[in-house]
């Protein structure tokens, strides 16, 4: 689950040579591709009696793993003939084991000395060994190189002009860096543990991370558990486990809604049955968790089809908690393969539609890990190795057209992705601030988080929210309610959530710039609804709005914010339809009452104009009631106020707009 993490795997070759290369790490995780070493049923290239019986040593030990062993036999077989390449290719393999790189590197070096033409695939995984170090001018020599020997094996043909544009790209980028200061986030968050795979809160309140914890009584002696950190006028408080989430067994790389209160995280059960809602389906599965007041609830598998027998992990949810993209592969006995990024939507409660690829242009035959929606639903942050890039895993940044479509990645540049494999990456609502995992110099100890601010060009859209409290108009009480937003302009739902149950509190992650129409509804309340405008700003500011629901009782009513006519007109314009929407659904859910719909105007114009003009606005509501929502005519009466009731000044422009209003009131009921 941890990206910090590889799984490698030997196998045998029986064709002509004994033994395939272990995979060089991140680099060739995807591929394994075959190294041939020369077996015993051969000549060898040395005639040394005494040389060839220590590489046999080492060949001996190596079958039975003792690594070390077969190195001193090859220090051995190599000081009685320092030409015998079969030696200096089997050290290369066990160096590589061994994860000593430049030891690996050495040891080809001196088969190529020898006879650099012997194995030619020896010039491949040395161009390999020197991509993984960031070498790219000797890199790309090499695979040159290798790509001049006739009829390469097709596989490794393709990963090495695949390479050669990394390569290319990488000294490009090289030359061009992009603006990058990380900065380590302390000891409230940072220990000598590794902390990785963060997530935060749209109001940047709320920061959980998954920490690798040492525990004696867990299965290798370490667990991954969730920590929780609250923003204190800027600053992370110390970081405290979330003992709701955490158990004995592994939890992993969590994402949270935007009002922090649903989260997804990743834990490997397989197939057992630890708790309730903690049985697995196999491999990785994804679990989710709802929080009400200050305490999570149970965590439950989010079930089929999300999970599968197949290896599902890295979940990133959108700001509304209705879209989840995360990341499936296909474990086998090699490591997971086939890793790609796929999506799927709530159908309602807990209800999941089947997950599908998010795109060709995303996923490739390579690896895709690390997925990061943003909370403006239109920008998507993935690692992936399949991309041109600086080699191994970089990190890319995918935005969707006017058509929902996903756009051609683009790598977020150099000194961000670098030879090394990056991924983790966690982009605020603002866009202004990214969050990453890195084990580089001057931190704590392993893999600390980090942050930096995004350069302009890999920004997505700002996102703000908009923020409060919904409770009873009587008795203050906190209410757990529907919010539903919409986009005035095109009249989609730009958003769906609920308050919380226990406090009242909402949140709703928005785009800026976007005027937006927003309904509140409770069982056994009237429906609030209001209209506000997100203006881009350097300060961002959210928009706060706490709303009093008033009881559905005769007497009551609201005024309805989101009905939209023409100055002087009693037309309805196209932006009222959800609203229209809203009110027809409360009049169906509630067929016993009668209610009262009255046009209100300022004190423009003559008093009988205005009389007039303020019925044929709310006769107009009423019509659409009936023939669009197919409301009973009996329901509904109508009268014109004019502008005899204001609810403002009319001395003020924005007075006088509160003035222009439509109302409706119970007046009755069967």
């Amino acid at each position: 689950m941890a990206h910090f993490t590889s799984n490698t795997q030997i196998h045998a070759n029986t064709l002509k040579e004994k033994y395939m290369m272990k995979c060089l790490f991140t680099f060739l995780l995807s591929s394994l591709l075959i190294f041939p070493l020369l077996g015993q049923a051969q000549e060898y290239t040395t005639s040394n009696s005494k040389a060839e019986k220590a590489y046999e040593g080492a060949l001996l030990a190596y079958d039975q793993r003792n690594l070390n062993l077969s190195l001193n036999f090859l220090a051995e077989a190599v000081n009685r003939d320092p030409n015998f390449i079969e030696a200096y290719l089997l050290r290369f393999e066990v160096y590589t084991e061994l994860r000593q790189i430049s030891e690996a590197e050495k040891a080809l070096e001196d088969a190529i000395r020898v006879n650099p033409d012997f194995f030619s695939n020896a010039w491949f995984y040395l161009a390999a060994l020197e991509m993984h170090q960031g070498k790219y001018d000797e890199a790309e020599m090499h695979f040159e190189r290798f790509l001049t020997y006739p009829n390469p094996n097709p596989d490794m043909k393709d990963k090495a002009l695949s390479e050669l544009e990394n390569c290319a790209f990488a000294k490009k980028a090289m030359k061009n860096p992009v603006d990058f200061e990380p900065k380590n986030l302390g000891p409230a968050i940072n220990t000598d543990a590794p902390e990785y795979y963060p997530a935060v809160s749209a109001d940047n309140q709320l920061f959980i991370f998954t920490r690798l914890d040492k525990d004696p009584n867990a299965f290798r002696g370490k667990n991954e558990n969730f920590y929780a950190s609250r923003n204190f006028d800027g600053t992370w408080l110390p970081a405290t486990p979330v003992r709701d989430i955490n158990t004995v067994y592994n939890e992993g790389a969590p994402t949270l809604s935007a009002d922090g209160r649903t989260m997804v995280f990743t834990a490997c059960e397989l197939m057992g049955d630890y708790g309730e809602g903690r049985k697995g389906f196999g491999s990785c599965d994804l679990f989710i968790a709802q929080k009400v007041g200050d305490r999570w609830g149970q965590a439950v598998n989010i079930g089929e089809p999300v999970n599968s027998a197949a290896w599902e992990t890295q979940p990133s949810l959108s700001a509304d908690g209705n879209t989840l993209y995360f990341v499936r592969g296909r474990p086998t006995k090699e490591g997971v393969k086939n890793q790609d990024i796929y999506f799927t939507e709530r159908r309602g409660g807990s209800n999941w539609s089947a997950p599908r690829p998010v795109s060709d242009k995303i996923n490739t035959p390579g690896k895709e890990e690390s997925v990061m929606i943003h909370p403006d639903g239109r920008t998507l942050y993935f690692s992936s190795d399949g991309h041109v890039g600086m080699g191994g895993l970089d990190l890319y940044m995918s935005q969707k057209d006017s058509l929902g479509r996903w756009e051609t990645p683009v790598n977020l540049g150099y000194p961000i992705n670098t030879f090394k494999d990056e991924n983790s990456l966690l982009v605020s609502a603002d866009g202004v601030v990214a969050f990453f995992a890195s084990n580089r110099e001057g931190g704590y100890g392993d893999l600390d988080l980090y942050s930096f601010n995004l350069y302009a060009d890999i920004r997505p859209t700002a996102v703000t929210y908009a923020k409060g409290k919904i409770t009873d108009d009587d008795s203050g009480v906190p209410v757990e309610a529907a919010l539903r937003l919409y986009d005035v302009n095109s009249q989609q739902i730009a958003g769906i959530v609920s308050s919380d149950g226990k406090t009242g509190d909402f949140l709703i992650a928005l785009p800026t710039g976007n005027h937006y129409a927003l309904s509140v509804s409770s069982d056994g309340y009237l429906f609030h609804s209001e209209t506000f405008e997100l203006i881009t700003s350097e300060s961002n500011e959210p928009y706060a709005l706490d709303v009093r629901l008033k009881k559905v009782k005769e007497g009551s009513g609201i005024v309805l914010k989101n009905l939209f006519f023409d100055l002087d007109k009693d037309v309805l314009k196209e932006q009222s339809s959800p609203e229209l929407k809203e009110l027809g659904a409360f009049l169906k859910e509630n067929p016993d009452l009668h209610i009262e719909l009255s046009g209100h105007t300022d004190n423009q114009g003559t008093s009988a104009y205005n009389k007039a003009l303020s019925e044929r606005r709310a006769e107009a509501v009423k019509k659409h009631l009936l023939t669009v929502e197919k409301i009973e005519a009996h329901r509904i009466s109508t009268r014109g106020a004019g502008a005899d009731s204001p609810i403002s000044s009319n001395d003020t422009e924005e007075g006088r707009a509160q003035n222009r209003r439509t109302e409706f009131k119970i007046v009755g009921a069967k």
